[in-house]
Protein backbone atom coordinates (compact mmCIF):
# COMPACT_ATOMS: atom_id res chain seq x y z
CA UNK A 1 0.00 0.00 0.00
CA UNK A 2 2.56 2.37 -1.22
CA UNK A 3 2.14 5.82 -2.00
CA UNK A 4 2.39 6.65 -5.11
CA UNK A 5 1.95 10.09 -6.62
CA UNK A 6 -1.32 11.39 -7.01
CA UNK A 7 -2.85 12.15 -10.11
CA UNK A 8 -5.24 14.63 -9.02
CA UNK A 9 -8.38 11.65 -8.80
CA UNK A 10 -8.41 12.12 -4.93
CA UNK A 11 -8.65 15.56 -4.79
CA UNK A 12 -11.70 15.79 -6.87
CA UNK A 13 -13.74 14.53 -3.70
CA UNK A 14 -12.33 17.87 -2.43
CA UNK A 15 -12.98 20.21 -5.24
CA UNK A 16 -15.88 22.25 -2.70
CA UNK A 17 -13.10 25.09 -0.88
CA UNK A 18 -11.04 22.95 1.86
CA UNK A 19 -10.25 24.84 4.64
CA UNK A 20 -7.52 22.94 7.87
CA UNK A 21 -7.40 24.76 11.06
CA UNK A 22 -4.66 23.94 13.08
CA UNK A 23 -4.79 24.71 16.66
CA UNK A 24 -0.88 24.54 18.42
CA UNK A 25 0.26 25.59 15.35
CA UNK A 26 3.57 26.79 16.79
CA UNK A 27 4.19 23.26 18.35
CA UNK A 28 6.38 20.71 17.50
CA UNK A 29 3.96 18.66 16.05
CA UNK A 30 3.06 21.14 13.63
CA UNK A 31 6.78 21.82 12.89
CA UNK A 32 7.85 18.44 12.20
CA UNK A 33 4.80 16.91 10.81
CA UNK A 34 1.96 18.74 10.18
CA UNK A 35 3.27 21.57 7.78
CA UNK A 36 5.31 19.19 6.16
CA UNK A 37 2.24 16.53 5.38
CA UNK A 38 -0.04 19.34 3.81
CA UNK A 39 2.79 20.61 1.65
CA UNK A 40 3.57 16.93 0.39
CA UNK A 41 -0.46 16.33 -0.07
CA UNK A 42 -0.55 19.15 -1.97
CA UNK A 43 2.82 18.11 -4.17
CA UNK A 44 1.49 14.83 -4.71
CA UNK A 45 -2.40 16.11 -5.78
CA UNK A 46 -4.38 14.99 -2.95
CA UNK A 47 -5.61 18.06 -1.79
CA UNK A 48 -5.67 21.31 -3.80
CA UNK A 49 -3.67 23.72 -3.74
CA UNK A 50 -5.98 26.61 -2.92
CA UNK A 51 -6.88 24.85 0.16
CA UNK A 52 -7.07 27.17 3.05
CA UNK A 53 -4.49 26.27 6.46
CA UNK A 54 -5.14 28.71 9.38
CA UNK A 55 -2.18 28.20 12.06
CA UNK A 56 -3.51 29.33 15.47
CA UNK A 57 -1.85 30.09 18.84
CA UNK A 58 -3.04 31.86 21.94
CA UNK A 59 -1.09 35.03 21.30
CA UNK A 60 -0.66 37.42 18.36
CA UNK A 61 1.90 36.48 15.85
CA UNK A 62 2.84 37.07 12.25
CA UNK A 63 2.47 34.34 9.80
CA UNK A 64 6.11 35.25 8.54
CA UNK A 65 7.68 34.77 11.57
CA UNK A 66 5.43 31.75 12.52
CA UNK A 67 6.60 30.17 9.21
CA UNK A 68 10.47 30.80 9.55
CA UNK A 69 10.45 28.81 13.25
CA UNK A 70 7.97 26.11 11.80
CA UNK A 71 8.51 25.69 8.07
CA UNK A 72 12.28 24.24 8.79
CA UNK A 73 10.88 20.96 7.63
CA UNK A 74 8.73 22.17 4.24
CA UNK A 75 10.88 21.32 1.25
CA UNK A 76 11.92 24.17 -0.39
CA UNK A 77 10.23 23.48 -3.63
CA UNK A 78 7.24 23.06 -1.67
CA UNK A 79 7.06 26.52 -0.10
CA UNK A 80 6.29 28.81 -3.20
CA UNK A 81 2.75 27.16 -3.80
CA UNK A 82 2.13 25.95 0.16
CA UNK A 83 3.13 29.23 1.67
CA UNK A 84 0.46 31.58 -0.09
CA UNK A 85 -2.52 29.18 1.30
CA UNK A 86 -1.05 29.54 5.02
CA UNK A 87 -2.11 32.38 7.73
CA UNK A 88 -2.00 32.54 11.17
CA UNK A 89 -4.33 34.32 13.45
CA UNK A 90 -4.75 34.39 17.24
CA UNK A 91 -7.89 31.87 18.59
CA UNK A 92 -8.00 32.87 22.28
CA UNK A 93 -11.45 34.00 22.94
CA UNK A 94 -15.08 34.12 21.48
CA UNK A 95 -13.85 37.30 18.89
CA UNK A 96 -10.92 35.24 17.85
CA UNK A 97 -13.24 32.34 16.92
CA UNK A 98 -15.42 34.92 15.30
CA UNK A 99 -13.21 36.14 13.50
CA UNK A 100 -11.80 32.79 12.04
CA UNK A 101 -15.01 31.76 10.84
CA UNK A 102 -15.21 35.27 8.68
CA UNK A 103 -11.86 34.53 7.39
CA UNK A 104 -13.19 30.93 6.07
CA UNK A 105 -15.90 32.24 4.77
CA UNK A 106 -14.13 34.89 2.59
CA UNK A 107 -12.16 32.11 1.14
CA UNK A 108 -15.06 29.93 0.75
CA UNK A 109 -17.30 32.59 -0.88
CA UNK A 110 -20.94 31.07 -1.91
CA UNK A 111 -20.38 28.14 -2.08
CA UNK A 112 -20.11 24.69 0.32
CA UNK A 113 -17.07 25.28 2.27
CA UNK A 114 -15.18 22.64 4.39
CA UNK A 115 -13.41 22.38 7.49
CA UNK A 116 -10.52 20.26 9.35
CA UNK A 117 -9.76 21.48 12.94
CA UNK A 118 -6.93 20.14 14.16
CA UNK A 119 -6.61 19.48 17.37
CA UNK A 120 -2.69 19.64 18.34
CA UNK A 121 -3.51 20.95 22.24
CA UNK A 122 -3.25 19.19 25.66
CA UNK A 123 -6.64 17.51 26.62
CA UNK A 124 -7.52 19.78 29.04
CA UNK A 125 -7.97 22.02 26.17
CA UNK A 126 -10.12 20.26 24.22
CA UNK A 127 -13.51 21.04 25.78
CA UNK A 128 -13.10 24.54 25.49
CA UNK A 129 -11.64 24.65 21.84
CA UNK A 130 -14.52 22.15 20.73
CA UNK A 131 -17.12 23.97 22.57
CA UNK A 132 -15.81 27.61 20.38
CA UNK A 133 -15.60 25.39 16.96
CA UNK A 134 -19.17 24.25 17.29
CA UNK A 135 -20.49 27.80 18.61
CA UNK A 136 -18.39 29.77 16.43
CA UNK A 137 -16.73 27.71 13.71
CA UNK A 138 -18.96 25.44 12.56
CA UNK A 139 -19.60 25.15 8.98
CA UNK A 140 -23.45 25.57 7.76
CA UNK A 141 -22.89 24.58 4.28
CA UNK A 142 -20.14 21.64 4.04
CA UNK A 143 -18.95 19.33 7.01
CA UNK A 144 -16.69 20.05 10.30
CA UNK A 145 -14.51 17.57 11.43
CA UNK A 146 -12.23 17.66 14.19
CA UNK A 147 -9.40 15.49 14.38
CA UNK A 148 -8.14 15.10 17.80
CA UNK A 149 -4.26 13.83 19.18
CA UNK A 150 -3.70 12.11 21.57
CA UNK A 151 -3.08 11.35 24.93
CA UNK A 152 -7.01 10.58 25.51
CA UNK A 153 -7.12 11.04 29.25
CA UNK A 154 -4.92 9.22 31.84
CA UNK A 155 -7.50 6.48 32.95
CA UNK A 156 -10.98 5.12 32.20
CA UNK A 157 -12.28 7.97 34.12
CA UNK A 158 -10.56 10.51 32.48
CA UNK A 159 -11.30 9.30 29.19
CA UNK A 160 -15.12 9.21 29.80
CA UNK A 161 -15.03 12.95 31.25
CA UNK A 162 -12.77 13.53 27.52
CA UNK A 163 -15.13 11.72 25.35
CA UNK A 164 -18.14 13.92 26.83
CA UNK A 165 -16.75 16.75 26.81
CA UNK A 166 -15.94 16.41 22.31
CA UNK A 167 -19.44 14.52 22.27
CA UNK A 168 -21.21 17.13 23.51
CA UNK A 169 -20.92 19.12 20.59
CA UNK A 170 -20.19 16.83 17.78
CA UNK A 171 -21.51 13.34 16.70
CA UNK A 172 -18.92 10.27 16.53
CA UNK A 173 -19.15 10.70 12.73
CA UNK A 174 -17.48 14.27 13.09
CA UNK A 175 -14.54 13.12 15.60
CA UNK A 176 -11.61 11.43 14.39
CA UNK A 177 -9.05 10.51 16.95
CA UNK A 178 -5.74 9.84 15.83
CA UNK A 179 -2.89 7.24 16.59
CA UNK A 180 -0.13 8.22 13.87
CA UNK A 181 0.69 4.43 14.40
CA UNK A 182 -2.49 3.21 11.92
CA UNK A 183 -1.05 5.49 9.41
CA UNK A 184 2.70 3.86 9.08
CA UNK A 185 3.15 1.68 5.64
CA UNK A 186 4.15 -1.38 7.65
CA UNK A 187 0.67 -1.41 9.96
CA UNK A 188 -1.30 -0.55 7.08
CA UNK A 189 0.18 -3.73 5.10
CA UNK A 190 -0.99 -5.79 8.42
CA UNK A 191 -4.57 -6.06 7.33
CA UNK A 192 -4.05 -7.08 3.73
CA UNK A 193 -1.31 -9.36 4.71
CA UNK A 194 -3.75 -11.83 6.64
CA UNK A 195 -6.63 -11.52 4.67
CA UNK A 196 -5.76 -11.50 1.11
CA UNK A 197 -3.16 -14.38 1.47
CA UNK A 198 -5.17 -17.77 1.62
CA UNK A 199 -1.84 -19.47 3.24
CA UNK A 200 -1.88 -17.42 6.60
CA UNK A 201 -5.74 -18.19 7.87
CA UNK A 202 -4.98 -21.63 8.69
CA UNK A 203 -1.55 -20.59 10.90
CA UNK A 204 -3.42 -17.86 12.21
CA UNK A 205 -4.45 -19.20 15.60
CA UNK A 206 -3.50 -21.26 18.66
CA UNK A 207 -2.84 -24.65 17.28
CA UNK A 208 -0.14 -23.11 14.94
CA UNK A 209 1.20 -20.45 17.01
CA UNK A 210 3.61 -20.33 20.09
CA UNK A 211 3.90 -16.56 20.72
CA UNK A 212 3.29 -13.03 19.97
CA UNK A 213 5.86 -10.31 20.48
CA UNK A 214 5.48 -6.75 19.86
CA UNK A 215 8.39 -4.90 20.58
CA UNK A 216 9.20 -0.80 20.40
CA UNK A 217 13.13 0.00 21.16
CA UNK A 218 14.41 3.91 21.37
CA UNK A 219 17.49 4.47 21.67
CA UNK A 220 17.10 7.86 22.58
CA UNK A 221 17.01 9.87 26.31
CA UNK A 222 13.60 12.10 26.77
CA UNK A 223 15.41 15.23 25.23
CA UNK A 224 14.04 17.49 27.94
CA UNK A 225 10.55 16.36 27.54
CA UNK A 226 10.73 14.64 31.12
CA UNK A 227 8.40 16.95 32.61
CA UNK A 228 5.66 15.86 29.76
CA UNK A 229 6.77 12.09 29.98
CA UNK A 230 6.56 12.01 33.62
CA UNK A 231 3.03 12.45 33.63
CA UNK A 232 2.24 9.40 31.54
CA UNK A 233 5.12 7.24 31.38
CA UNK A 234 6.11 4.30 28.85
CA UNK A 235 2.37 2.29 29.42
CA UNK A 236 0.50 5.17 28.34
CA UNK A 237 2.81 6.81 25.81
CA UNK A 238 2.68 3.58 23.69
CA UNK A 239 1.78 0.71 24.99
CA UNK A 240 -1.63 1.52 25.91
CA UNK A 241 -1.96 3.11 22.40
CA UNK A 242 0.34 2.36 19.34
CA UNK A 243 1.50 -0.61 20.44
CA UNK A 244 -2.36 -2.06 21.50
CA UNK A 245 -3.53 -0.73 17.87
CA UNK A 246 -0.69 -3.28 16.58
CA UNK A 247 -1.87 -6.07 18.40
CA UNK A 248 -5.54 -5.65 17.24
CA UNK A 249 -4.59 -5.92 13.89
CA UNK A 250 -2.82 -9.03 14.21
CA UNK A 251 -5.47 -10.26 16.73
CA UNK A 252 -8.66 -9.31 15.20
CA UNK A 253 -10.91 -11.87 13.12
CA UNK A 254 -11.76 -10.78 10.13
CA UNK A 255 -14.39 -7.80 9.23
CA UNK A 256 -17.26 -8.41 6.82
CA UNK A 257 -15.68 -5.57 4.47
CA UNK A 258 -13.16 -2.73 5.12
CA UNK A 259 -15.65 -0.08 5.93
CA UNK A 260 -14.88 2.01 9.17
CA UNK A 261 -17.84 0.37 10.75
CA UNK A 262 -17.37 -3.39 10.27
CA UNK A 263 -13.60 -2.84 10.98
CA UNK A 264 -13.93 -0.94 14.14
CA UNK A 265 -17.00 -3.49 14.76
CA UNK A 266 -13.47 -6.55 14.37
CA UNK A 267 -11.31 -4.38 16.58
CA UNK A 268 -14.16 -3.90 19.57
CA UNK A 269 -14.89 -7.51 19.73
CA UNK A 270 -11.20 -8.70 19.68
CA UNK A 271 -10.32 -5.86 22.56
CA UNK A 272 -12.68 -7.21 24.70
CA UNK A 273 -10.96 -10.54 24.69
CA UNK A 274 -8.12 -9.00 26.13
CA UNK A 275 -7.67 -9.71 29.88
CA UNK A 276 -7.23 -7.04 32.37
CA UNK A 277 -4.00 -6.58 33.08
CA UNK A 278 -2.65 -6.89 36.72
CA UNK A 279 0.89 -6.11 38.21
CA UNK A 280 2.07 -9.72 38.01
CA UNK A 281 2.16 -9.30 34.27
CA UNK A 282 4.57 -6.45 33.96
CA UNK A 283 8.19 -5.88 34.21
CA UNK A 284 9.34 -1.98 34.93
CA UNK A 285 12.45 -0.51 34.14
CA UNK A 286 14.18 3.04 34.20
CA UNK A 287 16.99 4.12 32.02
CA UNK A 288 19.91 5.42 34.34
CA UNK A 289 23.07 7.87 33.13
CA UNK A 290 25.84 6.19 30.51
CA UNK A 291 29.10 7.32 30.29
CA UNK A 292 31.05 6.40 27.53
CA UNK A 293 28.72 4.33 24.70
CA UNK A 294 30.58 4.42 21.47
CA UNK A 295 27.64 2.41 20.14
CA UNK A 296 24.78 4.86 21.47
CA UNK A 297 23.72 8.28 19.07
CA UNK A 298 25.77 9.98 21.82
CA UNK A 299 28.95 8.91 23.90
CA UNK A 300 27.95 10.11 27.00
CA UNK A 301 24.17 9.78 27.96
CA UNK A 302 22.65 11.34 31.25
CA UNK A 303 19.76 8.90 33.20
CA UNK A 304 16.06 9.78 33.25
CA UNK A 305 16.68 11.68 36.76
CA UNK A 306 19.54 13.90 35.39
CA UNK A 307 16.67 15.65 32.97
CA UNK A 308 16.09 18.85 35.01
CA UNK A 309 12.33 18.71 34.00
CA UNK A 310 11.73 15.34 35.67
CA UNK A 311 10.77 15.62 39.06
CA UNK A 312 13.83 14.79 41.94
CA UNK A 313 13.13 11.18 42.54
CA UNK A 314 10.37 10.48 40.12
CA UNK A 315 9.40 6.15 39.95
CA UNK A 316 7.64 6.84 36.74
CA UNK A 317 9.17 3.66 34.22
CA UNK A 318 10.17 4.15 31.03
CA UNK A 319 10.22 0.45 30.34
CA UNK A 320 7.41 -2.13 30.32
CA UNK A 321 7.07 -5.14 29.42
CA UNK A 322 3.29 -6.90 29.57
CA UNK A 323 2.21 -10.01 29.29
CA UNK A 324 -1.45 -9.69 27.33
CA UNK A 325 -3.60 -12.70 27.37
CA UNK A 326 -6.61 -12.99 24.91
CA UNK A 327 -9.67 -14.67 25.76
CA UNK A 328 -11.30 -16.28 22.56
CA UNK A 329 -11.24 -19.64 20.62
CA UNK A 330 -8.47 -18.02 18.02
CA UNK A 331 -5.97 -16.96 20.69
CA UNK A 332 -6.71 -18.95 23.26
CA UNK A 333 -3.64 -19.85 25.70
CA UNK A 334 -0.91 -17.84 23.26
CA UNK A 335 1.12 -15.38 25.12
CA UNK A 336 0.80 -11.99 23.51
CA UNK A 337 4.31 -9.81 24.93
CA UNK A 338 4.35 -6.20 24.28
CA UNK A 339 7.47 -4.39 25.19
CA UNK A 340 8.53 -0.51 25.23
CA UNK A 341 11.11 1.06 25.82
CA UNK A 342 13.53 4.27 25.53
CA UNK A 343 17.24 4.62 25.90
CA UNK A 344 18.01 1.07 24.47
CA UNK A 345 20.45 -0.71 22.35
CA UNK A 346 18.30 0.56 19.18
CA UNK A 347 15.84 1.69 17.62
CA UNK A 348 13.38 -0.43 16.31
CA UNK A 349 9.62 -1.64 16.24
CA UNK A 350 8.92 -4.75 15.04
CA UNK A 351 5.89 -7.85 15.10
CA UNK A 352 7.81 -11.32 15.79
CA UNK A 353 5.07 -14.51 15.03
CA UNK A 354 6.62 -17.82 16.63
CA UNK A 355 5.01 -21.03 15.60
CA UNK A 356 4.75 -24.39 16.96
CA UNK A 357 8.06 -26.89 16.73
CA UNK A 358 7.16 -29.27 13.87
CA UNK A 359 6.35 -32.38 16.55
CA UNK A 360 7.87 -35.41 14.42
CA UNK A 361 11.38 -33.97 13.86
CA UNK A 362 11.99 -36.11 11.23
CA UNK A 363 15.20 -33.84 10.46
CA UNK A 364 16.18 -33.24 13.87
CA UNK A 365 16.58 -30.28 16.34
CA UNK A 366 15.48 -27.62 13.88
CA UNK A 367 14.81 -24.00 14.74
CA UNK A 368 10.95 -22.72 14.43
CA UNK A 369 9.28 -20.63 12.32
CA UNK A 370 8.92 -17.24 12.63
CA UNK A 371 7.28 -14.88 10.80
CA UNK A 372 8.65 -11.14 11.60
CA UNK A 373 6.86 -7.71 10.45
CA UNK A 374 9.40 -4.96 10.89
CA UNK A 375 7.45 -1.61 10.98
CA UNK A 376 10.32 0.64 11.57
CA UNK A 377 13.22 1.45 10.32
CA UNK A 378 14.13 -1.13 7.66
CA UNK A 379 10.99 -1.57 6.70
CA UNK A 380 10.50 -5.61 5.87
CA UNK A 381 8.48 -8.53 6.25
CA UNK A 382 10.21 -11.69 6.00
CA UNK A 383 9.90 -15.33 7.12
CA UNK A 384 12.14 -17.84 8.82
CA UNK A 385 11.60 -21.00 7.27
CA UNK A 386 14.10 -24.15 6.95
CA UNK A 387 15.51 -25.67 4.28
CA UNK A 388 18.00 -28.50 2.40
CA UNK A 389 21.74 -26.77 1.98
CA UNK A 390 23.14 -27.36 -1.62
CA UNK A 391 25.22 -30.73 -1.66
CA UNK A 392 24.32 -34.93 -1.57
CA UNK A 393 23.93 -34.68 2.21
CA UNK A 394 20.71 -33.75 3.84
CA UNK A 395 21.83 -30.62 6.22
CA UNK A 396 18.56 -28.50 6.98
CA UNK A 397 19.30 -25.06 7.96
CA UNK A 398 17.02 -21.91 8.92
CA UNK A 399 17.03 -19.55 5.45
CA UNK A 400 14.58 -16.11 5.42
CA UNK A 401 12.31 -15.70 2.56
CA UNK A 402 12.74 -11.91 2.86
CA UNK A 403 10.64 -8.84 1.96
CA UNK A 404 12.34 -5.24 2.07
CA UNK A 405 10.23 -2.36 0.89
CA UNK A 406 13.66 -0.32 -0.17
CA UNK A 407 14.04 -3.44 -3.07
CA UNK A 408 10.64 -4.65 -3.39
CA UNK A 409 8.70 -0.45 -3.70
CA UNK A 410 12.28 0.84 -5.09
CA UNK A 411 11.83 4.97 -5.33
CA UNK A 412 8.19 4.92 -4.13
CA UNK A 413 8.12 7.47 -1.29
CA UNK A 414 6.43 6.44 1.64
CA UNK A 415 3.30 9.00 2.98
CA UNK A 416 4.04 10.07 6.44
CA UNK A 417 1.05 8.93 8.59
CA UNK A 418 0.13 12.29 9.32
CA UNK A 419 -0.07 12.97 5.58
CA UNK A 420 -3.01 10.06 5.37
CA UNK A 421 -4.86 11.05 8.71
CA UNK A 422 -5.23 14.77 7.20
CA UNK A 423 -6.36 13.27 4.07
CA UNK A 424 -8.41 10.20 5.14
CA UNK A 425 -10.38 12.83 7.65
CA UNK A 426 -11.21 15.12 4.93
CA UNK A 427 -12.38 12.33 2.74
CA UNK A 428 -14.92 10.93 6.06
CA UNK A 429 -12.36 7.48 5.90
CA UNK A 430 -12.84 6.88 9.70
CA UNK A 431 -11.32 3.30 9.49
CA UNK A 432 -7.70 4.66 10.47
CA UNK A 433 -8.89 6.60 13.05
CA UNK A 434 -9.63 5.05 17.15
CA UNK A 435 -13.45 5.07 17.86
CA UNK A 436 -14.91 6.17 21.68
CA UNK A 437 -15.94 2.58 22.19
CA UNK A 438 -12.21 1.19 21.40
CA UNK A 439 -10.69 3.47 24.00
CA UNK A 440 -12.80 2.58 26.70
CA UNK A 441 -11.82 -1.20 25.78
CA UNK A 442 -8.36 -0.07 25.62
CA UNK A 443 -8.20 1.73 29.14
CA UNK A 444 -10.26 -0.85 30.77
CA UNK A 445 -7.38 -3.47 29.74
CA UNK A 446 -4.74 -0.90 31.25
CA UNK A 447 -6.41 1.28 34.09
CA UNK A 448 -6.48 -1.08 37.47
CA UNK A 449 -2.13 -1.76 36.19
CA UNK A 450 -1.97 2.16 35.78
CA UNK A 451 -3.52 2.48 39.33
CA UNK A 452 -1.25 0.62 41.08
CA UNK A 453 1.34 2.24 39.64
CA UNK A 454 0.48 5.35 40.25
CA UNK A 455 -0.60 4.82 43.88
CA UNK A 456 2.16 2.44 45.12
CA UNK A 457 4.97 3.73 42.83
CA UNK A 458 6.89 0.47 42.87
CA UNK A 459 10.42 1.02 42.13
CA UNK A 460 11.50 0.54 38.21
CA UNK A 461 14.74 -1.76 37.83
CA UNK A 462 17.14 0.31 36.84
CA UNK A 463 19.10 -0.13 33.30
CA UNK A 464 21.99 1.35 31.99
CA UNK A 465 21.64 3.96 28.87
CA UNK A 466 22.39 2.10 25.33
CA UNK A 467 21.36 -1.96 27.12
CA UNK A 468 18.50 -4.27 25.76
CA UNK A 469 16.68 -3.39 29.01
CA UNK A 470 16.32 -3.72 32.95
CA UNK A 471 17.94 -6.74 34.25
CA UNK A 472 15.46 -10.15 34.41
CA UNK A 473 13.31 -9.14 31.52
CA UNK A 474 14.69 -11.45 29.35
CA UNK A 475 13.54 -14.32 32.28
CA UNK A 476 9.93 -12.62 32.53
CA UNK A 477 9.50 -12.92 28.93
CA UNK A 478 10.86 -16.74 29.43
CA UNK A 479 8.30 -17.58 31.64
CA UNK A 480 5.67 -15.93 29.88
CA UNK A 481 6.59 -18.45 27.01
CA UNK A 482 8.42 -16.02 25.05
CA UNK A 483 12.22 -16.57 24.08
CA UNK A 484 13.31 -13.56 23.11
CA UNK A 485 15.98 -12.96 19.76
CA UNK A 486 19.75 -11.53 21.13
CA UNK A 487 20.82 -8.76 19.44
CA UNK A 488 24.27 -7.66 18.91
CA UNK A 489 24.59 -5.00 21.24
CA UNK A 490 22.83 -7.50 23.89
CA UNK A 491 25.68 -10.09 23.12
CA UNK A 492 28.48 -7.71 23.87
CA UNK A 493 26.66 -6.33 27.14
CA UNK A 494 26.82 -10.01 28.37
CA UNK A 495 29.60 -11.66 27.05
CA UNK A 496 32.50 -8.24 27.49
CA UNK A 497 34.13 -9.82 30.17
CA UNK A 498 34.12 -13.51 28.63
CA UNK A 499 37.74 -12.73 26.49
CA UNK A 500 37.85 -16.31 25.43
CA UNK A 501 34.12 -16.25 24.16
CA UNK A 502 34.84 -12.96 22.60
CA UNK A 503 38.15 -14.56 20.57
CA UNK A 504 36.23 -17.28 19.46
CA UNK A 505 33.52 -15.12 17.86
CA UNK A 506 36.33 -12.91 16.59
CA UNK A 507 38.52 -15.58 14.96
CA UNK A 508 35.63 -17.51 13.34
CA UNK A 509 34.56 -14.21 11.18
CA UNK A 510 38.08 -12.94 10.83
CA UNK A 511 40.05 -12.40 7.51
CA UNK A 512 43.93 -13.06 8.42
CA UNK A 513 43.37 -11.59 12.03
CA UNK A 514 41.19 -8.65 10.63
CA UNK A 515 36.98 -7.80 10.70
CA UNK A 516 36.83 -6.21 7.24
CA UNK A 517 33.76 -5.20 5.98
CA UNK A 518 32.45 -8.32 4.82
CA UNK A 519 33.33 -10.32 7.73
CA UNK A 520 31.18 -7.86 10.19
CA UNK A 521 28.50 -7.97 7.30
CA UNK A 522 28.80 -12.19 7.90
CA UNK A 523 28.97 -11.88 11.82
CA UNK A 524 25.97 -9.32 11.61
CA UNK A 525 24.25 -11.51 9.51
CA UNK A 526 23.75 -14.24 12.41
CA UNK A 527 22.30 -11.66 14.48
CA UNK A 528 19.36 -10.17 12.38
CA UNK A 529 18.01 -13.51 11.40
CA UNK A 530 19.91 -14.79 8.63
CA UNK A 531 19.20 -11.12 7.00
CA UNK A 532 22.29 -9.31 5.68
CA UNK A 533 22.33 -5.64 7.65
CA UNK A 534 22.49 -2.69 5.90
CA UNK A 535 25.42 -0.59 5.73
CA UNK A 536 24.10 1.83 8.62
CA UNK A 537 23.57 -0.90 10.40
CA UNK A 538 27.31 -1.87 9.64
CA UNK A 539 28.04 1.47 10.50
CA UNK A 540 26.82 1.46 14.07
CA UNK A 541 29.23 -1.39 14.92
CA UNK A 542 32.35 -0.04 13.31
CA UNK A 543 31.14 3.52 15.31
CA UNK A 544 31.64 0.87 18.35
CA UNK A 545 34.71 -1.05 17.51
CA UNK A 546 36.89 0.53 14.98
CA UNK A 547 38.56 2.85 17.09
CA UNK A 548 40.95 4.26 14.65
CA UNK A 549 38.08 4.64 11.83
CA UNK A 550 40.18 2.84 8.81
CA UNK A 551 37.18 0.39 8.34
CA UNK A 552 38.65 -2.44 9.60
CA UNK A 553 38.52 -3.75 13.53
CA UNK A 554 41.28 -5.40 14.56
CA UNK A 555 41.11 -7.95 17.84
CA UNK A 556 43.07 -5.28 19.86
CA UNK A 557 40.08 -2.81 19.06
CA UNK A 558 37.15 -5.87 18.84
CA UNK A 559 37.91 -6.46 22.57
CA UNK A 560 38.16 -3.36 24.03
CA UNK A 561 35.51 -2.16 22.24
CA UNK A 562 33.34 -4.96 23.60
CA UNK A 563 34.37 -3.86 27.27
CA UNK A 564 32.84 -0.48 26.35
CA UNK A 565 29.41 -2.13 26.46
CA UNK A 566 29.75 -3.31 29.96
CA UNK A 567 27.50 -0.86 32.39
CA UNK A 568 30.80 0.79 34.36
CA UNK A 569 31.41 3.89 35.29
CA UNK A 570 35.44 3.79 35.00
CA UNK A 571 37.30 6.34 32.93
CA UNK A 572 38.86 6.44 29.73
CA UNK A 573 42.21 5.48 31.27
CA UNK A 574 41.16 1.88 32.17
CA UNK A 575 40.93 0.88 28.28
CA UNK A 576 44.63 1.39 27.42
CA UNK A 577 45.54 -1.73 28.94
CA UNK A 578 46.46 -5.18 27.05
CA UNK A 579 46.88 -8.60 27.46
CA UNK A 580 46.63 -10.31 30.90
CA UNK A 581 45.94 -6.67 32.76
CA UNK A 582 43.12 -6.54 30.57
CA UNK A 583 41.75 -10.39 31.18
CA UNK A 584 42.66 -9.36 35.02
CA UNK A 585 40.55 -6.56 35.09
CA UNK A 586 37.58 -7.71 33.45
CA UNK A 587 37.39 -9.76 36.03
CA UNK A 588 36.60 -7.76 38.84
CA UNK A 589 33.15 -7.56 37.51
CA UNK A 590 30.26 -9.55 37.85
CA UNK A 591 27.65 -10.62 35.61
CA UNK A 592 24.97 -7.66 34.37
Amino acid sequence: MSESKGDGKTSMALKAPLTYVLFGATGDLARKKLFPALGWLMEDGYIPKNTKIIGTGRREAKVEDVLKKQGVKVPENQKKFLYPQISYMKAKDAEDFKAIDAAIRKYAGDGPDNRVFFFSLPPFAYASVAEMVKKYCYSSTGFTRCILEKPFGRDSESFEQLAKATSAHFKETELYRIDHYLGKEVVLTLLPLRFSNQIFEPLWCNQMVQSVEICWKEDLNTKGRGGYFDKYGIIRDIIQNHLLQVLIFIGMEKPKDMSAEATQEAKLNFLKAIKTVEMKDVILGQFTRRKYCKHCVDPENPGYLDDETVPKGSKVPTYAMIKLEVDNDRWRGVPFLVSAGKALDERKCEVRIRFKAEESRIFGQLGTNELVIRIQPDESIYFKINVKEPGLDVAVSPQVLDLSYIRAFEGARYGDAYERMLLNCALAKQSLFVGTQELVEAWRIFTPLLHQIDEKKPQPILYPFGTSGPQGYKKFAQNAGVKLKETWQEFFHMHAREVHKLKATFDKYATDGVLLNKDIKAMMTNFYDGRSPTQKMINQFLKAFDENDDGDVTWEEFRKGAYLFMPWKATKRTISMTGEDFDSFAGNFGEY
